[in-house]
């Protein structure tokens, strides 16, 4: 059986289920680097008392962390798919 033949024979329920998967996924992949920032960088202005300079620093490198790693789920998915 052919991967086209594949796709089609999928039933709705598999078909929402990955996409269930995905959205799940795709929201972890861009939470998890955000919230880790967000603590870690608290943490290290509370340690040397610097503010809010470690936790805005450690946010920004969290939120493009999560959105490189969401396009490359994204990318590795669409080349799966084809």
């Amino acid at each position: 059986m052919s991967r086209k033949e594949e796709k089609k024979s999928k039933s709705v329920l598999e078909s929402g289920l990955e996409s269930m998967a995905l959205i799940t996924q795709l929201g972890l992949i861009i939470a998890i680097p955000i919230v880790l920032g967000a603590m870690g960088g608290h943490w290290l202005d509370g340690k040397f008392g610097t503010g809010m300079i470690f936790s805005l620093i450690l946010l920004c490198l969290g939120i493009a962390g999560g959105i490189v790693g969401a396009y490359h789920q994204v990318t590795n998915v669409m080349k799966w798919k084809k």
